[in-house]
């Protein structure tokens, strides 16, 4: 059973004292900062401009460090996570391999419209090892984000994961 709940009931039915320090504490695992792009979270991949039966798009928010999602030989590709949740994202972290240039636009719509730009960047080409990009959000409030690979140092690009740090906002209507 969640902690924060436990302590809350504990609190509405009188078993512990309201104190400063236990309303801090109820908050503070409340905003716990957690991965917002794992399936187990909630995030689903909605569209993916390419998929193969043996790498689909699942993949790179599974949590599996040996899966991953692989284009088709043309770009841009690109996908779409739902986080089904308002969220606010603090750090971005995408592994990939031969991914050359990303661009990632965020919606805060309930549908996944009026996306707006957010993040550009040109990745650096790592032989034989997976890309690590570690991007720190600012104003990361969304609902879907899409991520657009323009260009790869290949013909096929792979994303082995996406991991969203931050906290729920709030749920959808």
């Amino acid at each position: 059973m969640n902690t924060a709940f436990i302590v809350t009931l504990h609190l509405y039915i009188g078993l512990c004292p309201v104190t400063t320090r236990s309303r801090r504490r109820i908050k503070h695992l409340k905003m716990r900062k957690i991965d917002l792009c794992l399936s187990s979270e909630g995030a689903e991949v909605i569209l993916a401009t390419s998929s193969d039966e043996k790498h689909p798009p699942e993949n790179m928010i599974d949590g599996n460090p040996e899966t991953f999602w692989t284009t088709t030989g043309m770009f841009p590709q690109e996908f779409i996570i739902c986080f089904h949740k308002h969220v606010r994202i603090e750090r971005l972290i995408i592994q990939s391999y031969f991914v050359r240039t990303l661009k990632i636009e965020k919606s805060t719509s309930k549908e996944p419209v009026d996306f707006e730009p957010w993040i550009e960047r040109d990745l650096v080409h790592t032989e034989g090892q997976l890309q690590n990009e570690e991007i720190m959000a600012r104003d990361g409030h969304a609902t879907y984000l899409r991520f657009i690979i323009i260009s790869a140092f290949d013909h096929f690009a792979s994303v082995h994961s996406v991991s969203a740090e931050g906290i729920t906002v709030s749920s959808l209507p």
